[in-house]
């Protein structure tokens, strides 16, 4: 394996990640495998899903601009309300959970769940010559496992991949207590160590954040929104680490792509690596969005990836 494609978190903003996706097909990268986490993990497992759907009708040939697009398009056509994704629970439903101490998420999460079965598929993952891996940490031992289409009940994962703590309810694996699963953002934004310990010499990571969170006003009276900006902060951090990590790695490394002598890199080599993240804060409110924000964020998307790979 080489050529990695690595789709980091981002909420809603996954958006914007859609439209640099499309660029980066346009330019002729072609991934041996893409890995996702969060909304990245949802973005990835449609594409490999249309892959995978191309490879059957097509007598096997895939037309990876038209993926591209095919996945722009489900954002604009499914995911252009905040209900299209989760309804808000009611008072009496939050307090009686607390009493019975069953929290479920302040969010009903039914709807996502419908549109990743009515759209992705385990017969088109299967079929994919792509390979996908979707992150999701386990919130008993806190550790973070990398799923793939084989295993059992693997849209549950890309669920999990996307429950953001607290907002969303935990993710049971395949109805199992004991397979309690939550948001990979919590360990690995951006799983480009994943993608290097697995054996990446290339790597595009399409991330949804800037360095730098945006100081504007925003309600922390309002506790949907001070969720929400408490985990941007939090996915901020994680990512920056992810990323810089990535970058300080391959300067520790011999430049001549020799491997490298001493200590923790001893045995390995630079990759090479093209980082795509937004320039500007993606100003979007997860509790009032519709289409005319998704495609804003789509064609920003669009925009910058074309640069980006105009000038790699």
């Amino acid at each position: 394996m080489s050529k990695i494609l690595v789709l980091a978190g981002g909420s809603v903003k996954g958006a914007y990640q859609t439209g640099v996706v499309r660029a980066v097909f346009e330019s002729g990268f072609r991934p041996d495998a893409i890995y996702g986490i969060s909304a990245g993990s949802m973005n990835a497992s449609y594409i490999i899903n249309d892959f995978g759907r191309q490879v059957l009708e097509n007598n096997g040939n895939i037309d990876y601009s038209q993926a591209a697009i095919d996945l722009c398009n489900f954002w604009v056509n499914n995911i252009n309300t905040p209900e299209s994704l989760a309804l808000r629970r009611g008072t009496y439903d939050l307090g009686m959970s607390a009493i019975r101490r069953n929290f479920e998420g302040l969010l009903d999460t039914t709807p996502l769940r419908d549109i990743l079965h009515d759209n992705i598929h385990i017969r088109n993952l299967n079929a994919s010559p792509i390979s996908l891996k979707v992150g999701a940490v386990d919130i008993i031992n806190g550790s973070i496992v990398y799923a793939d289409p084989s295993y059992d009940h693997f849209l549950d994962y890309v669920m999990a991949s996307s429950a953001i703590p607290i907002l969303m309810p935990v993710v049971n694996i395949g109805g199992l207590k004991k397979m309690a699963f939550l948001d990979g953002g919590m360990r690995d934004v951006a799983p480009i160590k994943k993608a290097i310990a697995d054996g990446a010499t290339e790597i595009i990571c399409i991330a949804c954040h800037t360095r730098n969170i945006d100081g504007g006003y925003f309600p922390y009276g309002n506790l949907l929104a001070l969720v929400d900006r408490v985990m941007d902060i939090a996915v901020n951090e994680c990512l920056n680490a992810d990323l810089d990590w990535a970058e300080f790695r391959n300067e520790c490394l011999p430049m001549d792509g020799s491997e490298g002598e001493y200590g923790v890199l001893k045995g390995q080599k630079r990759i090479k690596l093209k980082i795509i993240r937004p320039q500007k804060p993606l100003n979007i409110d997860i509790q009032s969005f519709d289409e005319e924000d998704i495609q804003r964020l789509i064609f920003l998307g669009y925009q910058q990836g074309r640069e980006e790979m105009r000038n790699q």
